[in-house]
């Protein structure tokens, strides 16, 4: 009998053996997963910076820094008077780190006058933390891992005195908690309680189910122990509080306190308030059972307990207590980081990060991923959004309630995508920007024209166009007549007219003019969809592209013919902070710069007088555009422009009705909107070779600047000094028809 309890006795602890240095093996190597992190530019702030106070205001807004009366705290602001002090929070950008520190910003006429710093010492430039757009977590987790020295000692003062409060005496398992916890199990009746530590909280959430027998909780205890004999307390905390299960996100499970600040709060955790804090603490008893935004009652009433026990027990004070549980809950409906106010655009930065990552690597590699989301564009983007929505419903286009958009802001210089919306809506089905593909109507125009001036370098803004019916016959005896929209006929317009002024039938004339062969080749290759048929209705727009295609051909067009590809990521970091990915800026030449700056200032008698004119009135800057409209108005296109961003929105039906929808009244608001919150450029003037500014007068003749109603032109420099010397003549009674015999038509 001996012989057996001594080979038992050393079996087991020859099992103990082997189970311990398994378990430290184990808890050595932990790791979590970490799911990249998708943010948006951030704000960068210096002298001169073209943004007011209300904008800086909005954008600490969406970081959730909280105003305040006095000096900020860190993740606080002051209002005083043009200044705002901001308690700053750092952040580890790939080219260096921004401190935390308190700053002053002070602005003037709509501009930021002076950076200083606490100590009023002025400061080049600061960048406040870009906000987190969305975190591409693993399907069943959602964590962010933060190190036990980033939480307030209060927090865990409380934690542990509510949790465990002989957490930093005990083993492991506490003798009298499990003691109490039998003799409850005993009056209940059933496995009710199980009297666990924080350690046996962590062994069960580490390693084993959540079944309640005795047989598991003998092995959390010897694991417990085990656990607790080799790690500090402190080791031992750090997993704690980035393991427990604190709430549910669809499929993904909410864990460490670290996730569930911002899960809860949009704030970091050593940001959170004593009522906040113990709200939090008291989760770990059922997040579920108590899940403030299902449950704000027993949530509440769970929160005021923890904090009584706190008070109870020293850790708060009677009036922190007091004070905290007059706190109402102020918990955002949805969660702060994961509202999905974004779907569109985190839809195209996935889309760019899979061409050089995989799902596992994004959901398990802890990225940062910085994009060139722009916060203030995208909120004007969303209003116009509302605005026309709206206005449609209201009237009889969309009665229902069922009309769709898309709409895309770029950056000209660089293609950096800066905001989108990909519907409606912002529940993420169908991307209509990527992958809607309809008639682009009257937005091709400009493409026709700058065609039209590479194969013909006397043509400019004054050439006169043949604006008269034009019927059309194709090879199967089919005869196509295209008409105006107001179906007048001028007879002779301007070339800068075809354009600003969207008028088909000179459009047509003009091609015919040249060739048409020669310029539906052309805008082939300029990416305009032409067919193997090359149908002349094509000159009109019946080619279908997704607003993401038009944005990028008009970035290259309003960019001196040189396009960049279109891009949301700016680069990409892994958590030791070296960058994996930082995409090269590369441009080619898709038109040539002496016709698209032509073309360019067409579009900008487009914004002052023509189809875009009611957003060119809007703003005191040059602007550019070109609406677009479809065959019974089943498509309302509209592109826009400062000297630095170019908006392009398509309004329609999923159904492809007729809709009477119209470029200038239904899409061309939401672009207009798009530009109300940012400083907008003034359209730049400077000319490439071959070109030069003269002043033209409503026949297109070069005449004297004092002339009434000259209008200054960039045209091809052997023009600049014809005519000069007077006010030129009215071509349907001028004898000198020499500046006539080139119009196009007949």
């Amino acid at each position: 009998m001996l012989k057996i309890f001594l080979t038992l006795l050393v079996a087991v602890g020859m099992s103990l053996v082997y189970l311990n240095a398994s378990l430290i093996r184990q808890f050595e190597s932990l790791s979590w997963a970490v799911g990249a992190k998708i943010f948006a530019r951030p704000l960068e702030l210096y002298r001169g910076a073209m943004f007011t106070q209300e904008q800086v205001r909005f954008e600490l807004d969406l970081l959730n820094y909280q105003p305040v009366q006095g000096s900020p705290a860190q993740g606080q602001y002051r209002i005083d008077g043009n200044s705002l002090w901001v308690g700053m929070r750092g952040h580890n950008y790939p080219d260096g780190k921004e401190p935390d520190r308190l700053v002053q910003i002070n602005f003037s006429k709509n501009l930021v006058e002076m950076v200083r710093n606490g100590d009023s010492e002025p400061l080049e430039i600061i960048r406040l933390e870009p906000l987190v757009l969305a975190k591409l977590s693993g399907k069943h987790a959602d964590r962010d891992v933060v190190p036990l020295s980033d939480f307030p000692k209060g927090f865990i003062e409380m934690l542990v005195a509510v949790e465990d409060r002989s957490f930093f005496d005990h083993a492991g398992i506490s003798i009298t908690g499990i003691s109490r916890a039998i003799i409850n199990n005993i009056v209940a009746g059933r496995f009710s309680q199980g009297g666990s530590t924080l350690t046996q909280q962590l062994v069960k959430n580490l390693y084993l189910t959540r079944e309640r027998t005795l047989t598991r909780k003998a092995i959390e205890a010897i694991y417990a122990i085990l656990l607790d004999a080799e790690f500090s307390k402190e080791r031992i905390l750090d997993a704690y509080i980035n393991e427990v299960f604190l709430g549910q996100w669809g499929a993904r499970a909410i864990h460490g306190f670290g996730t569930a600040a911002q899960f809860y709060f949009g704030k970091p955790i050593r940001e959170l308030s004593v009522s906040q804090q113990a709200l939090l603490i008291g989760l770990i008893k059922g997040p579920s059972v108590f899940d403030p935004r299902r449950f704000p009652e027993r949530a509440l009433e769970r929160r005021n307990l923890v904090l009584q026990l706190a008070a109870s027990l020293g850790v708060i004070s009677m009036r922190q207590k007091i004070k905290a549980s007059e706190a109402a809950l102020s918990i955002p409906e949805r969660p702060a980081d994961r509202i999905g106010r974004f779907p569109g655009y985190i839809s195209v930065v996935r889309r760019e990060l899979a061409q050089g990552y995989t799902s596992e690597q994004l959901s398990a590699d802890g990225l940062r991923v910085y994009t060139a989301l722009d916060p203030q564009i995208h909120r004007g983007l969303d209003e116009g959004r509302k605005n026309i929505l709206a206005r449609l419903k209201a009237t009889n286009p969309d009665s229902q309630g069922e009309a769709q958009l898309g709409a895309i802001m770029v950056d000209i210089p660089t293609g950096e995508i800066l905001a989108v919306l990909a519907g409606r809506d912002h529940r993420l089905g169908f991307h209509r920007v990527l992958d809607a593909r309809r008639q682009i109507g009257s937005l091709v125009k400009p493409f026709v024209v700058a065609a039209a001036i590479e194969q013909d370098l006397r043509l400019h803004a004054g050439t006169l166009v043949r604006d008269q019916t034009i019927s059309i016959e194709d090879e199967r005896g089919s005869v196509w007549t295209p008409k105006n929209y107001n179906e007048e006929e001028l007879g002779i317009v301007r070339l800068e007219s075809v354009v600003a002024s969207s008028i088909n039938q000179a459009t047509v004339h003009l091609a015919f003019g040249l060739g048409l062969d020669q310029i539906l080749d052309r805008l082939d290759d300029l990416g305009i969809p032409v067919g193997p048929t090359k149908p002349p209705a094509t000159l009109l727009g019946v080619s279908e592209m997704s607003p993401y295609q038009v944005a990028q051909r008009y970035q290259a067009l309003l960019n001196q013919g040189y396009q960049a590809p279109l891009k949301a990521v700016r680069s990409v970091v892994d958590d030791a902070g070296s960058v994996l990915t930082r995409e090269p800026f590369r441009s080619t030449q898709l038109i040539t710069a002496r016709a698209a700056v032509q073309v360019d200032h067409m579009m900008r008698v487009g914004a002052k007088v023509g189809t875009g004119r009611a957003f060119g009135r809007r703003y005191e800057e040059i602007m550019a555009s070109k609406t677009g409209t479809t065959d019974d108005g089943r498509d309302a296109w509209f592109v826009g422009a400062d000297g630095r961003r170019l908006g392009t929105a398509w309004v329609g039906f999923d159904d492809n009705r007729k809709a009477g929808l119209i470029g200038s009244v239904a899409a061309l608001p939401i672009i207009s909107d798009a530009f109300q919150y940012v400083g907008r450029r003034h359209r730049p003037n400077n000319l490439p070779e071959g070109l030069g500014y003269a002043w033209l007068n409503k026949s297109g003749q070069v005449v004297d600047k004092r002339c009434q109603g000259a209008e200054r032109r960039p045209i091809p420099i052997e023009y600049l000094n014809a005519k000069s010397d007077d006010c030129g003549s009215n071509p349907a009674s001028s004898s000198d028809d020499h500046w006539l015999k080139n119009w196009f038509g007949g």
